[in-house]
């Protein structure tokens, strides 16, 4: 999980999530042991909106972080037309601390996460990732391990029950290299080194399928090598998602 947390700060996401009114969430939040999470809320409209900001640990329970507002397990106001605000960790959390965050908007809010790490030989390197709509419950993303590359994976279910979800992964014919279905708790999140969690992966190339029987789950990927970190950005047909987008035609990303 710390492998996890220190890998997000070398990739670089090149794509932007598109911004709803009500939830969205960012799937990883890591503080201390040289980490450090800050949090941006942007109001996209031209009328004030309201948002809610919560933190929840793996095990779905409400996770308590000391940010530049204070120690709390999130924090609630409003925003005016085309404002932002910012919530920076503290990044001294002993043990260091890991989740992931919520965010509830009246209005169409974006809101983006950036991780920064103080301790060499990463000191001063950081990554931005935007927040995730969560509104897909399927992904296929590809994954190259054949040059002792290894896969991180951020899942977070967001949802207030349990929920079940299947990994499946594939070598380069389609075959099946390893599978595996596990529960995750109501507002759980879990870290996932592939090397370590399947062996049977190292070394090989492919597919890694994702799927729930829930109605949504947030995923993020990715890839670190000898010298170099890069996400994985995940496949995500239309027809694999339960919520319209209210876009007769368009793919629900």
């Amino acid at each position: 999980m710390r492998l996890l947390s220190a890998s997000l700060l070398f990739c670089s996401l090149g794509y932007a999530e598109v911004v709803y009114p009500g939830f969205s969430l960012i799937a990883h939040v890591a503080d201390g042991g040289g980490m450090q999470t800050e949090i941006t809320l942007t109001n996209l409209d031209d009328t004030a909106s309201t948002y809610t900001l919560g933190f929840f640990d793996d095990n779905g329970n409400s996770l308590s972080l000391v940010t530049n507002a204070g120690l709390s397990v999130g924090t609630s106001g409003s925003l005016e037309p085309h404002a932002s605000r910012t919530f920076r960790t503290a990044g001294n959390s002993i043990p260091p601390t890991q989740g992931w965050a919520s965010i509830i908007a009246s209005g169409n809010v974006g809101a983006s996460a950036t991780f920064r790490v103080s301790t060499a030989p990463w000191t001063g390197s950081e990554v931005v990732v935007p927040a995730d709509p969560a509104r897909n419950n399927r992904f296929s993303l590809a994954f190259d391990q054949t040059d002792s590359a290894v896969i991180g994976l951020a899942l977070t279910n967001p949802l207030a029950f349990f929920i079940t979800v299947t990994l499946t992964f594939r070598g380069e014919d389609g075959s099946v290299i390893a599978t595996d279905t596990f529960p995750m708790l109501p507002r759980a999140h879990k870290a996932i080194t592939t090397t370590s969690s399947y062996p049977t992966t190292a070394g090989k190339r492919g597919t890694i399928e994702i799927s729930t029987n829930g109605i949504l789950l947030s995923v993020l990927a990715l890839r670190f090598g000898r010298s170099a970190i890069t996400s994985i950005e995940p496949l995500v047909a239309h027809t694999w998602s339960n919520i319209d987008n209210g876009c007769p035609g368009c793919w629900d990303y």
